[in-house]
């Protein structure tokens, strides 16, 4: 269509229309900008066949790829990245079909070096390939290359280590899948998807905020939940909502509940009323969406514990679905009360009350004293939101300290239940389980990734292969480093740090935990 003499008759003039006007509130220069922050370098590199090698940039991360050659005009190279090697030493590509590569054709004017300023991935390895021209010749020659890291420039904001090397270890493990995530929004996966997942945001949020200022961050996904809240009171699970998934992928409690929780965070560490003055109509329509929706105080059920691996059968879907249900009303209350709307917060509480008999009335098996199937997940989500009556309370940690034991402390649940069994272990003084659960590398979870060679949190306990080799979903120890080991708690009834609380749980073989936070008022 750029040449002369092209027919342009069929072509359609264009239609004139309105914007759908509005205002857009999750503008993407809201949140810290992308850098680049250092270069990896190759420290090992091997050669499968002629003109065809593998660097080794020694981690796992976010990298744009930079890289220095030299040759004829027309001649080629072509870089492919992977998170992962086969055992003969060839590039594994099956990572959920995420395939890329770079295609550079070079000019032929000596040196030239090219960085992917439009192109980012996760990955370790980097296969080049020097092709000639099309007609033949000589393949070019690679002088260098190297990975450029690159993530969001959020302040960090804490800092911790311990006298333990593999908590240090996974530290740094989790750190590099949240900063390769980390980018104009909180993805999943740095290479497949790359989407803004809500579930990763409020249920990983105090462990970002432990780390990072995440205000302005925070504030960019609250305005981009707005954009996409749907006219029922839906928001989707993620956001931007690029594509439009299925019902099953689009609606879930346990990733539209980042409209609620998270304003409530940010209050929480911030103090800042005015966030929660503005998101509180979001709030609302989210906890009207799903009481719309709710059977007898039931929610219907979402995805679930997402990439858990306890035994069969797992934790119920609506039983968590419930349990979030729970918390979001109990949250929108409590906004709702400090923002002056005494009715709306009084309906809430009594919506909270009747959420709680339905739940307890539905999932709690007196004779066993057990939520649901008796998992992991289930009797810690009761335990954590404080959905079971005191007189049972002890019977039910007895229950869920006896699971985790029975299992030789192995973890059984996925994302959406490990924070709460942290939580509620860590509440209930048993933080000595929590270690034990994590100090060990025979059972899948953060010590045996670690074991397999793991440079960062990969996208399932047992590090498949097949699945991403960077994904921070299952990071939350990184809230029990900081609340529950160096002890720096937050006090709910002083929001922003006010005042604070300083309790340390020192267990197993600690001898120091180190540990600060920058809050708004000052560092701790």
């Amino acid at each position: 269509w750029a040449h002369a003499g092209f027919d342009a008759s069929q072509w359609l003039p264009v239609e004139i229309t309105s914007g759908p006007g509005g205002t857009l509130r999750g503008v993407s220069r809201s949140a810290p900008p992308v850098r680049i922050f250092e270069a990896h370098k190759p420290g090992n590199q091997h050669t499968t066949k002629a003109n065809v090698t593998i660097y080794d940039l020694g981690q796992v991360a976010s990298h744009m790829t930079r890289f220095t050659v030299r040759g004829p005009a027309g001649s080629k190279v072509r870089i492919t990245p992977s998170e992962l090697l086969k055992p003969d030493g060839s590039l594994f590509g099956n990572n959920y079909n995420a395939k890329a590569w770079s295609h550079y054709t070079l000019a032929g004017t000596g040196s030239e070096t090219y960085t992917s300023k439009f192109y980012y991935g996760g990955n370790r390895y980097l296969q080049v390939e020097c092709l000639p021209a099309e007609n033949g010749g000589e393949v070019p020659i690679l002088d260098s290359i190297e990975g450029l890291v690159v993530h969001s420039s959020a302040t960090p904001a804490g800092t911790f280590s311990c006298s333990n090397d593999l908590f240090n270890r996974i530290y740094a493990m989790v750190r590099w899948a949240e900063l390769g995530n980390m980018m104009s929004v909180i993805s999943d996966c740095p290479h497949r998807e790359r989407l803004g997942w809500l579930e990763q945001s409020h249920l990983h949020g105090p462990s970002f905020r432990y780390q990072y200022d995440m205000n302005a961050f925070f504030g960019k996904i609250m305005g981009d939940m707005a954009d996409c809240q749907t006219a029922a009171g839906l928001v989707p699970t993620h956001v931007p909502e690029y594509p439009s998934f299925p019902p099953r992928w689009r609606d879930a409690i346990e990733w539209g509940s980042a409209s609620v929780l998270i304003p409530w965070q940010h209050y929480e560490w911030t103090g800042d009323v005015e966030v929660l003055r503005r998101n509180y109509p979001m709030m609302k329509r989210y906890v009207d969406y799903v009481t719309g929706k709710a059977k007898d105080g039931i929610a219907v059920k979402g995805l679930g514990d997402w990439s858990g691996q306890g035994p069969s059968p797992e934790t119920p879907g609506e039983l968590i679905a419930t349990a979030l249900y729970y918390e979001d009303v109990t949250a929108l209350a409590r906004a709702a009360e400090l923002l002056g709307k005494k009715e709306e917060a009084a309906s809430a509480r009594e919506l909270a009350e009747k959420i709680r008999a339905a739940f307890n009335t539905t999932f709690f098996h007196p004779e066993t004293r057990q939520y649901g199937t008796g998992s992991q997940g289930a009797n810690a989500f009761a335990l954590a939101l404080g959905l079971v009556d005191a007189t049972n309370r002890s019977a039910v940690l007895t229950n869920l300290v006896a699971d985790i034991k029975k299992r030789d402390n192995a973890l059984t649940v996925g994302e959406v239940c490990l924070p709460y069994l942290l939580r509620a272990l860590a509440g209930a003084g048993r933080s000595d389980l929590v270690f034990a659960m994590n100090n060990q590398s025979e059972h899948p979870g953060y010590g045996y990734q670690l074991k397999l060679g793991a440079t960062a949190l990969c996208e399932t306990w047992n590090a498949h292969r097949d699945n991403s080799q960077i994904q921070f979903m299952l990071g939350h120890i990184m809230e029990w480093f900081y609340h529950d080991l160096a002890g720096i708690q937050l006090d709910p009834r002083a929001p922003g740090f006010k005042h604070f609380n300083i309790r340390p749980q020192i267990v197993g073989d600690l001898t120091e935990v180190k540990g600060s936070y920058e809050s708004v008022r000052g560092k701790i």
